[in-house]
């Protein structure tokens, strides 16, 4: 498998818009944050086994870019994909869609190191995680 995958979809609540009418970037990054959970397990860091290994991925960079408005009651969906790993790093592209129009509304990188969960401290990936990245595979283009 290669490419991008859904890694979130739902719609956004009026709860969640700013005084302008607007999904506010607190919401773009709860999207965001659950795009990661996803594009965790799908290279083998999934919830469980970060509790029982005490390794998982902290994000250590992010870069956003917002280009159309997002709208109370809009649905929404997120595609992301590998965009590059190392040693102890990965790199995910994600991009947010209104899924009624398909235009892209919001996009950004999130590198996120390898953790020791207990010393805080990046460790390089193991095997299972580079088995993982290597059956998704990488995508093409960058934010």
């Amino acid at each position: 498998m290669s490419g991008y995958i859904e890694s979130y979809r739902g719609h956004v609540l009026s709860n969640e818009c700013d005084l302008f009418g607007h999904m506010n970037v607190t919401f773009y990054n709860a999207c965001l944050a659950q795009a990661m959970t996803t594009m965790m397990t799908s290279v083998g860091v999934d919830p469980e086994e970060a509790a029982e290994t005490r390794r998982g991925l902290a994000a250590v960079e992010q870069n956003s870019k917002y280009y159309a408005e997002l709208l109370a009651g809009d649905i929404i969906h997120m595609e992301s994909g590998v965009l590059k790993s190392s040693n102890k790093t990965i790199s995910f592209h994600h991009k947010l869609f209104n899924s009624a129009t398909n235009v892209l509304a919001y996009e950004c990188v999130v590198t996120a190191a390898y953790m020791d969960l207990d010393a805080r401290t990046a460790i390089p990936l193991d095997t299972a995680v580079h088995a993982k990245l290597a059956e998704l595979g990488t995508i093409e283009e960058a934010a």
